[in-house]
């Protein structure tokens, strides 16, 4: 009922990828060790076939490349907003839901890349926009870079649970957000808007002094409501419990996109399975991530029966791996 396999990837120019290779294709069974055909999500493209005509190995790998950064913005002294001049094709690319990139200073190892959310990107400037919180030594050495930065990209699991907000159209979508986990909000809003969607967005500042996010909510026609969603048991505040369910009643929402950790997905959504157990979930991916190619298996979270999900490239319906007691 909430399981679904999918795969970013798979059909892009990025794909047979390395875990083709290695026989570990996410939807491919012959590339992944099984004698007959039974892919999970087709594509309208044989990955086994395109490995064949590859030479039996994967194809082209994203590559780090150095940008000029236009602009430098702080929003509390451990937040910085980057504008940075990109090329065509990759300011295109990032223009989906769910884009996010590898940060670098080029003068750090590559162990130093840091996978941060795409804000915006402006097809016609080229302009991408991140926001980078200061947590550890990585995103430290992202302050440090004045001019330029390396990039590589684009990579697209930044939000799971897209199918839902892809497939949404002249519909309604409801838009829980907290802290900088908006940043990946306001590309789904923006393509929801495209889609002819109303967009209503509970926004939560979390500890910053303004909601950095608000403007970009603002101009593309979503409805915003500043809240302060958890008490101080970290639990969601019954004023806002209410408010919700009303607003479901009345707006009749098809999706609901949850943009805060794990543990608000967790609370979000068993709160709004109790009131309408047929709503769809979409979820800021909060996996850790190193190498983005489902390799290093530092994304790996466990779905239902303990199955194991490469959160970096694997689509998943999160009701299968927040909702408790199924």
């Amino acid at each position: 009922m909430f399981k679904y396999i999918d795969c970013i990837d798979a059909g892009s120019p990025y794909c047979p990828c390395e875990l083709a290779s290695k026989g570990e294709c996410i939807i491919c069974s012959q590339l992944h060790g099984k004698e007959f055909c039974d892919c999970l999500n087709w594509k309208g493209t044989c990955i086994y076939q395109e490995f064949l005509w590859n030479g039996c190995k994967s194809k082209k790998i994203r590559e780090f490349k150095k940008f000029k950064i236009e602009k430098r913005e702080y929003f509390r002294e451990d937040i910085l907003k980057l504008d940075i001049k990109v090329n065509k094709e990759l300011s295109r690319d990032l223009n989906n839901i769910g884009a996010f990139v590898f940060l670098k200073n080029e003068k750090d190892a590559e162990f130093f890349s840091t996978p941060i959310s795409i804000l915006n990107s402006d097809i016609e400037t080229d302009i991408i926009t991140v926001v980078i919180k200061r947590e550890g030594i990585k995103s430290k050495a992202l302050f440090e870079c004045e001019d330029e930065i390396l990039v590589k990209g684009p990579y697209f699991n930044g939000i799971q649970g897209q199918k839902y907000l892809n497939e949404l159209k002249n519909n309604s979508c409801l838009i829980l957000s907290r802290g900088i986990a908006s940043a990946p909000a306001v590309l789904a809003a923006k393509k929801l808007k495209i889609n002819k969607n109303e967009v209503y967005v509970f926004l939560d500042r979390g500890r910053s002094r303004q909601n950095f996010s608000k403007p970009y909510f603002l101009s593309l026609g979503c409805i915003v409501e500043d809240v302060s969603f958890l008490n101080t048991d970290g639990e969601l505040k019954y004023e806002y419990k209410k408010q919700i369910e009303q607003l479901i009643k009345k707006w009749n929402f098809k999706t609901v996109l949850s943009a805060g950790s794990d543990d608000f997905h967790e609370k979000v959504i068993n709160f709004i399975y109790g009131i309408d157990k047929y709503i769809n979930f979409a979820t800021v991916n909060n996996s850790t991530m190193c190498c983005g190619e489902g390799i290093c298996g530092s994304c790996i979270i466990k779905g239902r029966n303990n199955v194991k999900i490469r959160a970096c490239k694997q689509q998943y319906n999160p009701k299968e791996v927040f909702l408790r007691g199924i």
